[in-house]
């Protein structure tokens, strides 16, 4: 707001305070006219001069605003003690929406902004009872005819109707008395889950305001009831009082809360000097900026990203509902963007200081999300090639399988039709018979590669069905503990096949095994695979390349193996992810 507008607006607040003066001291329906009209320049050019104040240095802010509109409000309100029939209804009418605006004013205090839907409800309904209500109960009444000798008369009488005028004076009351009272609620609430620095701040205004409404509702209380006219004088002057000291209280409390973000500021050195866990420093930026929903983004250069404390991909355009994200430099380099309610951004200032206090740990932290973003990376570009190096075993398993599998088959059989055809020939029989037993062999060896490559029971009947014929073709008995009754993703299946089978091997070649167990269940998203033998231990992955294969097979599924081998025996179990 430009210093030319500042000063229309005071200078219209001096006009209507002295306008509002002379209609004070000279009504006649006022029998405390001096201390009516100290209190109501007190009121109007109080809240006028500390609003101003405020627009002018949070212009941003609605703080200074609704402080300017009580100052106006409070003023016209005197307006309602003027023997002047048109400025006697101008203060009637308006004067009751200084309450409003205090509602407004003390539930937006001191961002200057409605928090929730309850708050606006709560503000919407304060206005309507202020001004249509307001409206619909004078235009029915007439003060001169009901007990106000000296008051004007009403010129925007309808109908005089004292019933329906006090019908709706009862429900004004009783909205008024509900607002308020829903207020005090809120504001205790806000308060009680406050910070100690926010409470600080908070104080001055609370106190005062709580005052002032408790004031405005004994006091209507007292009119409702009809009690003596000295004890709602009283109480007239008393709530006069309280709103006069109220735009000072306002006042206190922004100071008190620049100082309370000042020692804020003091604190997140403090915390960030002491050395901190990961989120203590989001925590702390929180405190600092009094928004317990801030969010942290660090920006990673090689992938030109943003990405959160846990390297997680993360989006900030377009922003969430109610958030702006401000950019964090340190030595001219983007480091971090601190995601903050909408509210902060009046306070960029502020924002950028915090920022530029945290810069070179926001640096670190950034620094560790970029590894974890890069972890997450090749993590996910390992499980690509896991699952690409499945997929081509499929294909190489099916080509041998309808390839050179069959056409094995279809030789062997003209062999042995050739040798049928064969009977006096001897030398040639015996030349064919052996030729029949070498292919056998092939194929038999060609099978096995086969499966090695990637059994085929296992893509056509699952995990349970490749594991018993594992067991049915082992040297050594194999006993079954358990399988998986369900079907695991295709790469996890081949994984815990593999090292059944590997396992198999070695407890027959080399543990002398009698006998081996094979556990497979699924339990929190993990597969556990456990195979022991009784053989005579002593297995050392360091002298083999079979469990050397099989634990980087397992870790590029992000699993692990252990191998566990005495005298008494060996166990392999290996633990895979499985979702």
């Amino acid at each position: 707001m430009t210093s030319l507008r500042r000063t229309l607006i005071a200078l219209a607040a001096f006009v209507i305070g002295v306008g509002a003066l002379v209609a004070v001291i000279n009504g006649e329906h006022n029998i405390h006219r001096g201390a009516y009209a100290a209190l109501t320049l007190g009121i109007g050019w109080g809240f006028t001069a500390t609003g101003l104040y405020a627009w002018r240095q949070r212009p941003g802010n609605n703080v200074g605003p609704l402080m300017t509109a009580v100052g106006f409000a409070g003023l016209l309100k005197a307006l309602s003690f003027s023997n002047d029939s048109v400025v006697f209804t101008i203060g009637s009418l308006g004067g009751v929406l200084i309450y409003a605006l205090l509602i407004h004013l003390l539930l937006s205090f001191p961002s200057g902004r409605l928090e929730t839907g309850v708050d606006r409800l709560l503000v919407k309904v304060a206005y309507f009872n202020a001004t249509v209500v307001q409206l619909a109960a004078f235009v029915l009444d007439d003060p001169a005819k009901d007990g106000c000798p000296h008051c004007p008369a009403n010129p925007l009488l309808i109908d005089h109707s004292q019933a329906a005028a006090g019908v709706i004076n009862s429900a004004q009351l009783d909205i008024a008395v509900a607002a308020f009272g829903a207020m005090v609620a809120i504001l205790y609430r806000r308060w009680r889950d406050s910070t100690a620095n926010q409470r600080r701040a908070s104080a001055p205004v609370l106190a005062v305001g709580g005052l002032t409404f408790a004031l405005l509702m004994t006091e209507l209380i007292v009119e409702q009831a009809g009690l003596s006219s000295s004890i709602a004088e009283g109480l007239t002057l008393a709530l006069f009082g309280s709103l006069a000291c109220l735009p000072f209280a306002f006042l206190l409390g922004l100071v008190r809360f620049r100082f309370s973000q000042a020692e804020a500021m003091s604190s997140l050195v403090g915390r960030l000097g002491g050395g901190h866990a990961r989120g203590s420093l989001r925590d702390a930026l929180a405190d600092a900026l009094g928004d317990p929903t801030l969010e942290l983004a660090y920006w990673v250069p090689k992938q030109e990203a943003w990405v959160d404390a846990e390297g997680r991909p993360m989006r900030l355009e377009p922003a969430p509902a109610g958030k702006v994200a401000t950019l964090i430099e340190h030595d001219g380099r983007r480091v971090a963007a601190i995601v903050h309610d909408s509210e902060l951004a009046e306070e960029p200032d502020l924002v950028q200081a915090v920022g530029a206090a945290a810069a070179l740990t926001l640096e670190n932290e950034r620094l560790d999300a970029e590894l974890r973003a890069h972890v997450d990376e090749l993590r996910a570009s390992r499980a690509r090639i896991v699952t690409a190096g499945y997929a081509e075993r499929q294909r190489l398993e099916r080509d041998l399988h309808d390839g050179a599998q069959q056409r094995l088959m279809a030789l062997g059989i003209n062999l042995r039709l050739a040798r049928n055809r064969l009977t006096d020939d001897a030398e040639a029989a015996a030349l064919l018979d052996a030729s029949l037993e070498e292919l056998n062999e092939a194929t038999s060896e060609l099978r096995e590669l086969a499966r090695g490559i990637h059994p085929a029971v296992l893509t056509d009947r699952g995990l349970d069905a490749a594991l018993n014929g594992l067991a049915g073709r082992s040297p050594v008995p194999v006993e079954l503990v358990a399988t998986p009754d369900e079907r695991l993703p295709s790469s996890v299946e081949s994984a815990v096949y593999f090292v059944v089978a590997e396992a198999l091997t070695n407890a027959a070649r080399y543990a002398h095994a009698r006998s081996v167990s094979v556990t497979v269940m699924r339990t929190n998203g993990n597969v556990d695979v456990q195979v022991s033998d009784d053989g005579v231990g002593g297995a050392d992955p360091a002298q083999g390349s079979g469990l050397r294969g099989l634990s980087d097979r397992v870790a590029a599924l992000d699993g692990r193996l252990e191998l566990t081998s005495a005298n008494d025996g060996t166990t392999v179990r290996a633990m895979i992810p499985c979702g």
